[in-house]
């Protein structure tokens, strides 16, 4: 699987957030290369599917947010950006977990193989007055998915 199977970076996206969601893609990309017993205690490969979706949705939120902050002074972008990083990690079970957190909120996505389709769960965690507030449920688009991503990025600001 390459890179270029999976997106065509869009011309709009400001130079840093075009370089940055490459790097995840990429390395969302080489999950699709990790074999069974990866980690050698049992987990599954990454299927392919699953790093396309992963990928895909995740440039959709990241187009999204780029274009609501490219107008913005460019300073105010290169904070947002270094402060909006997701961890990107593969699950043991063949899944991609995406995680942004904060002091103020906490967004876990995880895209789970099924057997002929991808399930693409959440859990949020928003903390406020001493306290953590969770919902958990599934993403069944990419709109979700990217309204998901604003929503935590909103609290983090």
């Amino acid at each position: 699987m390459e890179t270029t199977d999976i997106i065509k970076v869009h011309p709009s996206l400001p130079e840093q957030a075009a370089d940055e969601i490459v790097d995840y893609i990429i390395k969302i990309v080489q999950f699709s290369n990790l074999p069974d017993n990866w980690d050698s205690e049992g987990a599954k490969a990454v299927p392919p599917e699953v790093c396309e979706k992963t990928a895909k949705y995740l440039y959709a939120a990241h187009r999204e947010l780029a274009a609501e902050f490219k107008s913005a002074a460019a300073n105010f972008r290169e904070s947002y950006y270094e402060r909006h990083k997701p961890f990107i990690a593969p699950g043991g079970d063949g899944s991609i977990v995406i995680e942004w957190e904060s002091d103020q909120v906490e967004l876990i996505v995880v895209f789970r193989p099924r057997s002929h389709r991808v399930d693409v769960e959440y859990l949020t965690v928003e903390k406020k007055h001493g306290k953590e507030f969770e919902k958990e449920g599934m993403l069944n688009s990419a709109a979700a998915f990217v309204q998901a991503v604003k929503w935590a990025s909103m609290l983090q600001a």
